[in-house]
């Protein structure tokens, strides 16, 4: 109950005697770096200011401010993803983490390819009896990356692998963090996006396994969803998407609204994708949307929306029965699923010089081989590959 634990922790606040930031420091910092954690969590948007400005104003050093960093970054993700992404490169270059300005595709392969090597010599078990991180800078970095592996694929994909890499090379060298299990996971997302699907099984069930270390279960929601979508390519969609439910669960269960939303937007794509009826998959998404503003996250209504539209187009409404295109999102990959559905839509009813139209738009913006590799992600492969077989073959005709 993090309303309760908000009000518990401002109230100590209020005790706190005139010059507390000198007299009793370390107590301070904690209530108040407590507090801002609550604020995010129920959306105090007017509370968390002025918590964190606190902290950024008195707190003693670099290290002693990381964690109301990370908290307000992981507010800010919520309404402009490309700032927080930011925000959050320079403060891993802090850390000592540092990023390039720009990661071709052949260095990311080199990256992964040498990252293989290195996980080569350890077992499943070795891995899972991994010594544990205890470097306070490693395992704040690992925080700030974690948050990073989805912010970057919806801002800069090219980067997510990066990022993945980052998270798995540190675990190792420095030992398991709390964090570890998300970059296990992304990196089992990552082999099977390249085609290595039995590997990446593997690591994605070595990132769930992971979620028994101590700390882990607050990263569990995103962490079953992201293993989830890696499942799909080995078990029938059908059975492997309703994890995504348990992974809704475990997100709300630890205050994770972020990931849960994620997730049952997610297991309404899914639905769509593995042939669930339209309408039992309209209402589904109906319950999403309610959920989804009732918990303020409406940044992922610029990912459900479109999908919402071809459903409902599918079934047969007319323009003004369609939900608005959001205005929330304005991510890469947030318009890139609005420019696929346009297509979509074309190529079912063979329309197409609007079809052609939308495929020159989709493919604008679809230059970039590092997205997720999700069930979603795959159906937009196949049929965006049978767009572009149809309009070649008619202009050479």
């Amino acid at each position: 109950d993090f309303r309760a634990a908000y009000d518990y922790f401002d109230n100590g606040i209020s005790f706190l005697r005139k010059g507390h930031w000198q007299r009793d420091y370390n107590l301070s910092l904690k209530l108040f770096v407590a507090a801002a954690e609550c604020a995010m969590f129920i959306g105090n948007a007017v509370s968390l200011r002025y918590l964190s400005e606190q902290v950024l104003s008195f707190g003693n050093s670099f290290e002693d401010k990381l964690e109301v960093l990370y908290i307000t970054i992981s507010a800010l993700a919520s309404v402009d993803t490309h700032k927080a992404t930011e925000k959050a490169i320079s403060i891993l270059s802090k850390l000592g983490e540092e990023f390039s300005t720009f990661y071709s595709e052949s260095d990311n392969i080199k990256l992964i390819e040498h990252t293989k090597m290195m996980l080569g010599k350890y077992t499943d078990e070795s891995l899972l009896n991994h010594k544990l991180m205890e470097d306070p800078s490693k395992i704040m970095a690992m925080k700030f990356l974690a948050r990073l592996e989805l912010m970057t694929a919806y801002t800069r994909p090219s980067w997510q692998p990066i990022v993945t890499i980052k998270m798995v090379r540190i675990s190792i060298s420095h030992g398991m963090s709390p964090k570890s299990p998300i970059g296990f996971t992304y990196y089992g997302m990552l082999l099977t996006k390249l085609g290595d699907i039995r590997d990446g099984c593997r690591y994605a069930k070595i990132g769930r396994k992971l979620l028994d270390r101590p700390g882990a279960k607050e990263v569990a929601g995103e962490v079953i969803s992201i293993g989830t979508s890696v499942m799909c390519f080995v078990e029938p969609a059908q059975c492997a998407n309703e994890s995504h439910l348990l992974a809704y669960a475990a997100a709300m269960s630890s205050g994770d609204t972020r990931n849960a939303m994620m997730s049952i937007v997610a297991y309404g794509v899914g639905l769509f994708w593995a042939g669930e009826k339209l309408s039992v998959v309209r209402e589904k998404f109906a319950k999403t949307r309610r959920t989804i503003e009732k918990q303020n996250r409406l940044f992922w209504l610029s990912h459900q929306i479109p999908m919402e539209r071809t459903i409902l187009i599918l079934i047969g409404a007319d323009e003004s029965q369609l939900p608005e295109q959001s205005i929330h999102g304005g991510t890469i990959r947030s318009s890139l699923t609005e420019s696929f559905h346009k297509l979509y839509i074309s190529f079912m009813f063979r329309q197409y010089e609007p079809m052609r139209a939308s495929a020159e738009d989709y493919f604008s913006k679809e230059d970039n081989v590092w997205a997720l590799s999700t069930l979603a992600n795959t159906a937009r492969a196949f049929h965006s590959g049978l767009v572009a077989y149809w309009v070649y073959r008619k202009s050479n005709d």
